[in-house]
């Protein structure tokens, strides 16, 4: 719990934020009732930072409009059987279209648009965050927003060998260079992995686990090729295949290799 100071410090720290991100927000928008929301939020998850700034803008929604159906439904609904339904008070039939402003608050941003709301966090507590930090967690579309994929893969980036650099090292000593080194090798492996994971991250500390394939159906040859190396298929009356004279051979057809009477060698 906060006491009363803390509490003063912190919604204060938080008028300085909301301060910075509405420098970035048109003046009509604003107008118009956009507002921000700062909250500082603790993540308790693995490699989280103990403290972040949950920014949240909230656009306005739209005036919702009223268009009435031309009278042509009438004509249309006179070929159904029943002429009671068919004109039964259709022809003053309301329909609501879907709300939106006629201009966009924020160019080429679709939630200002239709009256959304757009989210984005600093990691850093509330007390840590300056405008930059707010520049940098805002899209270019924002006055003076600074992110971008590339500028978050540079992110990454950096914070990902600041901390190899912080556990093993970040002297020029044999030892540091070396066990950075180690640690690059093994964090290049991995992220091929979690590529071909689709992604997906394995449990925390743990390695990723290979799934067992061996009951899965397949070619059963290729299997055997891939445990055993590279090997020499004969028949077994010791033809290979360039001299086999068997014409109805499904393995000379390009069949499947378990019909053959064939047997691999070593």
């Amino acid at each position: 719990m906060f006491s009363a100071n803390e509490n003063i410090l912190l919604r204060q720290f938080k008028r300085r934020v909301v301060e910075y991100v509405e420098s970035t927000i048109p003046e009509n928008a604003l107008e118009l009732g956009t507002s921000v929301m700062v909250m500082q939020v603790s993540c308790r998850q693995p490699g989280c930072v103990p403290l972040e700034t949950a920014i949240t803008i909230v656009f306005p929604k739209p005036p919702r409009t009223k268009k009435a159906k031309k009278k042509e439904i009438i004509r249309k609904l006179r070929d159904i059987t029943d002429q009671q339904q068919a004109v039964n008070g259709e022809e003053n039939v309301i329909e609501d279209e879907p709300p939106s402003f006629p201009q966009p608050l924020i160019p080429n941003l679709e939630e200002p648009r239709i009256g959304g709301s757009y989210k984005t966090r600093i990691l850093k507590p509330l007390a840590d965050v300056t405008l930059d930090d707010v520049l940098d967690a805002l899209p270019p579309l924002f006055k003076g927003g600074r992110r971008t994929p590339l500028s978050l893969c540079l992110r990454a980036r950096d914070m990902m060998v600041a901390q190899i650099g912080q556990l093993v090292g970040d002297d020029n000593s044999r030892d540091s260079v070396e066990g950075r080194k180690l640690v690059a090798e093994y964090l290049k492996g991995y992220l091929e992995e979690y590529i071909a994971g689709g992604c997906i991250p394995p449990k925390w500390g743990e390695e990723y686990v290979e799934e067992d394939n061996s009951n899965n159906d397949g070619d059963e040859d290729e299997k055997i090729a891939a445990s055993l190396g590279e090997i020499k298929v004969v028949c077994r009356s010791g033809n290979d295949e360039s001299s086999c004279n068997n014409d109805e051979c499904p393995f000379k057809q390009g069949g499947d290799r378990l019909l053959c009477e064939m047997t691999p060698i070593i």
